[in-house]
């Protein structure tokens, strides 16, 4: 069975513009690299998606574990190679535009370039990516090309690429 990269996504307070992100590597190199992008397809100019991201952490069971920034977009984590690896971080979204990532009270979207870690070596596994109602946010819904893979009280769908994904949340 082939290792799955998992993503939760969802927002405690959707005033706040903050996305919380939880990506799961369940079998980790020792020293295991993440990043975001600085651009997208597309859009032909430097965006610097990681200048939203903040408060990374990482662990194993409960165990944290290194973290370095090598550079302005990518970690490297230093961790027991074949452990399930959980990264968990925000991202501030308040960009209206269709390439990168927005949150508020009513309305939050966001393109996977914006808020999706990409792990280095990883790259040919299976995603998938779960998005869960913004706490205290009753009747949301999500819009997706995404293919589902199971029904649940989270909607989680199937990769294909992290360039291709783009999530509209309805609240």
């Amino acid at each position: 069975m082939t290792a799955v990269i998992r993503y939760v996504v969802g927002s405690r307070n959707p005033l706040t513009h903050l996305f919380d992100v939880q990506m799961t590597i369940e079998q980790p190199e020792a020293l295991q690299h993440v990043s975001l992008p600085a651009w997208i397809p597309g859009s032909y100019m430097i965006r610097e998606f990681a200048k939203h991201l903040q408060g990374l952490t990482a662990r194993q069971g409960r165990k944290a574990c290194v973290l370095a920034q090598l550079n302005k977009h990518t970690w490297s984590v230093t961790c027991q190679p074949g452990r399930p690896l959980t990264l968990s971080y925000q991202v501030y979204a308040f960009d209206p535009s269709v390439r990168a990532a927005f949150l508020d009270g009513t309305r939050g979207f966001f393109n996977g370039t914006s808020l999706c870690l990409r792990a280095h070596g990883h790259e040919q596994a299976p995603h998938e990516l779960s998005v869960q109602a913004p706490r205290g946010t009753p009747g949301w819904q999500v819009a997706t090309g995404l293919r589902p893979v199971r029904r649940s009280e989270e909607h989680t769908s199937e990769l294909q690429s992290l360039r291709h994904l783009v999530c509209r949340l309805l609240l």
